[in-house]
């Protein structure tokens, strides 16, 4: 079961850079790079935060799939949080993120690659 989980939130960290990626149109490689231009920072720190949504990992775990320490992770979170927070255009993006990172889950689903 506990070797299904971590499969199971590999997947979904995957999907989530892929879902970040298709709607922000940064490339898998820049969300999971080092670089800071503001774009990059902005759709990893919305990475960051859907798989805090959506998966059963700790800040540490994030932070392992990004090569980053704990404190990067809790702090992309905030920023990105307070940012959506006055931001209606960054509110509407995340929600577009949402909506395709569903749509890729039913997709494996539909493959029963993924059990829920």
């Amino acid at each position: 079961m506990i070797k299904e989980q971590h499969i199971n939130d590999y997947i979904r960290f995957r999907t989530a850079v892929e879902a970040v990626s298709n709607v922000t149109c940064v490339k898998r490689r820049h969300i999971l790079g080092k670089r800071k231009f503001r774009r990059y920072a902005d759709a990893r720190q919305m990475a960051m935060l859907l798989i805090r949504q959506s998966t059963k990992l700790t800040f540490k775990g994030i932070g392992r799939l990004f090569d980053r320490d704990h404190s990067t992770v809790i702090h992309a979170l905030k920023s990105i949080q307070a940012v959506m927070d006055i931001s209606e255009e960054h509110r509407d993006k995340f929600n577009r993120i949402l909506d395709e990172y569903d749509r890729l889950i039913k997709e494996l689903q539909n493959t029963d690659f993924l059990d829920q």
